[in-house]
């Protein structure tokens, strides 16, 4: 079992649960044979399978009563007089339930065009039962209706149909045997990628949304997964809704490890009538292709954590692609990754090179791109320093009429001075050259740099001075590139303290920018205001604006921009909160671009209001299953944000956006997506150490997983736990 936990790279906790569940899940017909006297009183000669399972019923036998929360669920919390005999009280197993019903109201303002606005409303309901010998089990049904038919003027993503719902049921951690376990999912899921082929530092297979069947089965020598649906979208609010597309999409994928760092995979992908958009009919429709994807690896090694520690992966991607117009095309890449950890250094890098049209089922993985990448990080106790370089190229028999060569160099450190106070900073610098096969090239630079000193002062909180330089950097798609300087004051006024579930927080930015991104130089002040306040012990607020000009180009957003937030606890189990939305960039995940995947950050002048009503309640106690630490029973809730770290600091300034659409596992067990915003929340987690992580297919390219993509929060007894999630540039 030590093997196993250490090839699947398992969390302490998830290997915990394979302690516990492993000696008690047996055939059906020995669990049967075990029910009646006759043969209980025989166990103990027998086998340690047996033996473990008589000594687990004993445990079940003689443990405490569960616990059942009575602040979080209806009913009368009373103490039972001790002449009275207790109540009867529920088997152990947590069950929880969380009923939503949103309400929104949009307007949306484009240039050139009248003011539009729309209404939205919706309703959720999630239900998670945990059984001690078939896993746990997640209901998750949604529903959407919006006021006008045809494409919404939402804040969220955008969507065709007026109405449309979502129904997903999971089954996680059956144990087939014990030491194998399945994962399945009936609805509406995504397809996945088996473990040996999970994204790298520049290869992702991605995935997609289908309605239809998974499944997923595990154990420490092999993982499967497997897969059919029809495609489509999740799109509109406040839940999103599936919304069919063209085809169908079906995978099965197959991962073998050869020891402890040794493993070979390899996965098929098949998608009908996948849009192919680089072939044109002369009639304006887009032709479709039905496209069978291979992909298949070898690799050593997982993590770089000590001395001596490397790792390799080398990936052959094949597509074969036959169009409705009776033309076929085949392609075929290589992906070969590797990094090594010397003492404080860590390297990695890679080569690769693909042909053009080259897909993997209905995801474009590339087309035509060369290229190789390089990054070094050291770290110490006070210095942090990481170096990048990284080259790609893309010839004109690609998509492009013309050759496009793309290479880039990073740095970034942070040198802590003491327990208080650091500076440090990012550099970034990229030349784009574009070749034209008739003669003549024209070459684009852009530069980013930002520099901070950090203090903490004594009676306040920590303070910030950041220096920022942009040199045709494009922050956004709908606006011209940014050039400027700009210089900032962040100042904690007052910090939440350490265990305080309802302490006040404010924080202020105070700055000057000078912006020269279209020739005329203008100067304007900037400012910011981040504040959370409880008006009573079961009602707060929480603010987060940021002001800049309505004409400036040095931030994704202009003018008043951010949001105002506020719940109160109604009565046990019943939450009423608002939120008001004002001028926020939006994050567009692009599925029929040249890349599918990659996000594209614009700003908006959308106005947004949402009023919600909640009920949450649970009970029983929960197995555990690596979901609960020793602190006890009970529940609270996780919730944070997942953004675009830019500056690789860790911390979400102003204009780093949240990243939608991205899965977050609980403990690699429960999962949730991320609203249109980067939030995630999960309802009613058991108490105690819990590990957040992030699906790498599911962060968009050309952004992935850094430092802070995971980390491990204690949740308290019905509070609250933040945890943000960054993601950062691959090889920067």
């Amino acid at each position: 079992m030590l093997k196993a936990c250490s090839v699947l790279g398992s969390p302490w906790a998830v290997c915990s649960f394979l302690y516990a569940i492993a000696p008690v899940v047996t055939w059906a017909s020995e669990t049967s044979r075990l029910d009646t006297p006759e043969v209980l009183a025989q166990i103990l000669p027998l086998d340690r399978f047996q033996a473990e399972q008589e000594r687990l019923r004993d445990i079940l036998k003689n443990q405490p009563p569960p616990y059942v929360d009575r602040v979080m669920e209806e009913g009368s919390a009373e103490a039972v007089p001790e002449t009275e005999a207790p109540s009867p009280q529920p088997p152990p197993g947590l069950r929880a339930w969380v009923l939503e019903n949103l309400l929104g109201w949009t307007e949306q303002n484009q240039s050139g065009l009248a003011a539009r606005s729309n209404i939205e409303a919706g309703i959720r309901l999630e239900y998670r039962a945990e059984s001690l010998n078939h896993g746990e089990w997640v209901l998750q049904a949604d529903r959407r209706q919006q006021s006008h038919n045809g494409s919404s003027t939402s804040f969220y993503q955008a969507t065709q149909e007026r109405q449309s719902g979502r129904l997903t049921l999971r089954n996680q951690g059956f144990p087939v045997t014990p030491f194998v376990f399945a994962d399945s999912a009936l609805g509406d899921v995504t397809s996945e990628v088996t473990d040996g082929l999970s994204r790298g530092q520049r290869l992702s297979l991605g995935n997609s949304t289908v309605r239809g069947a998974s499944v997923r089965v595990l154990a420490r020598e092999f993982d499967v997964r497997a897969g059919l649906g029809q495609r489509g979208q999740l799109a509109g609010g406040p839940y999103p809704g599936f919304e069919r597309t063209q085809g169908q999409l079906a995978w099965a994928g197959y991962t073998h490890r050869f020891d402890d760092l040794q493993y070979a995979a390899a996965q098929v992908n098949h998608a009908t009538d996948a849009p192919w958009p680089f072939v044109g009919t002369g009639t304006g429709v887009v032709p479709t292709a039905r496209t069978t994807g291979l992909a298949a690896t070898v690799g050593r090694g997982y993590v770089l954590d000590s001395d001596g520690d490397r790792r390799y992966r080398l990936t052959l991607l094949r597509s074969e692609s036959q169009l409705n117009t009776g033309a076929r095309h085949n392609a075929h890449g290589y992906y070969l990754e590797g990094g090594l950890r010397t003492g404080r250094f860590r390297h990695e890098g890679g080569l690769y090179s693909t042909q053009p049209r080259l897909r993997f089922g209905d995801q474009w993985v590339a087309d035509g791109a060369r290229g190789a990448f390089w990054r070094m990080d050291h770290s110490e106790n006070r210095l942090n320093w990481g170096f990048g370089v990284d080259h790609e190229r893309l010839p004109a028999d690609s998509s492009f009429a013309n050759a496009f060569t793309r290479t880039g160099v990073n740095a970034n450190w942070q040198y802590r001075i003491d327990r208080n106070s650091s500076w440090g900073g990012y550099l970034q610098h990229s030349l784009q050259r574009t070749d034209n096969p008739a003669g003549g090239a024209t070459g684009q630079r852009s530069s980013y740099g930002s520099v901070f000193y950090q203090d903490r002062w004594r009676d306040w909180g920590d303070s910030r001075l950041r220096l920022t330089v942009r040199r045709n950097q494009a922050l956004v798609s709908n606006a011209p590139s940014a050039t400027g300087e700009e210089v900032e004051w962040e100042q904690d006024w007052l910090r939440r303290q350490p265990g305080s579930l309802q302490s006040d927080m404010l924080s202020t930015t105070l700055g000057w920018a000078r912006d020269r991104s279209v020739g005329d130089t203008q100067t304007y002040p900037t400012a910011g205001l981040t504040w959370q306040t409880w008006i009573e012990p079961d009602w707060n607020l929480s603010t987060h604006l940021r002001y800049t000009s309505r004409s400036g180009n040095l931030a994704t957003s202009r003018g008043l921009s951010g949001a105002l937030q506020s719940e109160k606890r109604l009565s046990t189990g019943w939450t009423l909160g608002a939120s008001v939305l004002l001028n926020q960039a939006v994050v567009n995940i692009n599925g029929a671009a040249l890349l599918p995947g990659t996000a594209t950050v614009s700003r908006s002048n959308d106005k947004t209001a949402l009023v919600f009503l909640r009920y949450e309640a649970q009970q029983g106690q929960p197995y555990g299953f690596g979901m609960r630490g020793a602190q006890g029973a009970g529940a609270g809730r996780i919730s944070g944000v997942v953004f675009f770290d830019h500056n690789r600091d860790g911390v979400q300034q102003a204009d780093e956006a949240g990243v939608p659409g991205v899965e977050v596992f609980l403990n690699q067990r429960s999962r949730v997506v991320t609203d249109e915003r980067g939030r995630y929340t999960f309802n009613l987690v058991p108490t105690g150490q819990q590990r957040l992580s992030l699906r790498p297919e599911s962060v968009p390219l050309p952004w992935g997983e850094g430092p802070q993509s995971q980390t491990s929060v204690d949740v308290p007894l019905r509070g609250e736990a933040i945890a943000p999630l960054a993601v950062v540039k691959t090889g920067e």
